[in-house]
């Protein structure tokens, strides 16, 4: 009888043994590496492709894989999330998110987002208010990381997002990663409930999201965060450094 493999596939990749943890561990530390030397980049004339130009020969040149997009966006361009990076050239006073979705070295991915701020002048007020609102809803969400946790009870103790930035924000809540994005996935309760029965276990490895960003506005802040499942809760796989001077 054939059949559809999806759901065993889905079920037989949710945790994690320690060789696919000390992968994953591996791709997160080379896509930081790329990270870091990113925002040491970012000056006058420097496009966005560029700058993601960066990212990407880092995790080549460590053996990783691809990207699964140039998620990369500055300035007015961050605003709404998901658009790919262009010949855009980055300016004073500017916004740079991006998302790695890198498959790294042996196959596996590290799926972590930072907005750096760009310029010598201080940011706005705006800008530090949507990037303290991104930071707050990372840091709540990742509180309830835990095994036991089920995805119900998940979506319904999530940061309540306010009203101005739930039509563009990101489409979920928390989703699994492994040698892609991957089941489970949770979606913010303002676009309806869970569709099926799961509870977190100790050795998954997920990512915890946020775009926080209005409508019509010229600035949009996203940060994501990848952590594995522990018996006592989670630790972050990702330690990139968020960004100082927008949470002052």
């Amino acid at each position: 009888e054939v059949i559809d493999a999806v759901d065993l596939v889905e079920g037989a990749r949710v945790i994690k043994s320690d060789d696919e943890v000390a992968c994953i561990r591996w791709a997160c530390a080379v896509a930081e590496h790329g990270i870091a030397r990113m925002q040491a980049s970012i000056g006058p004339g420097v496009t966005e492709v560029q700058l993601w130009g960066i990212l990407n020969y880092t995790n080549l040149s460590n053996m990783g894989g691809w990207h699964e997009g140039r998620m990369l966006a500055s300035g007015p361009r961050i605003n709404p999330w998901l658009q790919e990076a262009t010949q855009r050239v980055i300016e004073p006073g500017d916004l740079v998110g991006f998302d790695t979705d890198m498959v790294g070295p042996f196959g596996y991915f590290c799926d972590v987002s930072r907005t750096f701020y760009y310029g010598d002048q201080p940011p706005t007020r705006r800008q530090r208010q949507l990037y303290q609102l991104a930071y707050e809803e990372i840091q709540t969400n990742l509180k309830l990381i835990r095994p036991g946790m089920s995805m119900r009870e998940l979506q319904g103790s999530a940061w309540p997002v306010p009203e101005e930035f739930r039509e563009q924000a990101y489409p979920c809540v928390i989703h699994g990663v492994g040698m892609c994005d991957e089941y489970p996935q949770v979606k913010p309760r303002f676009r309806g409930p869970i569709a099926y029965d799961a509870e977190l276990e100790e050795g998954m490895v997920v990512c915890v999201e946020s775009y926080i960003g209005a409508i019509g506005e010229r600035d949009g802040v996203k940060l994501e965060e990848q952590v594995l499942v522990t018996a006592g809760g989670y630790e972050l796989l990702s330690s990139y450094p968020f960004e100082e001077r927008l949470l002052e």
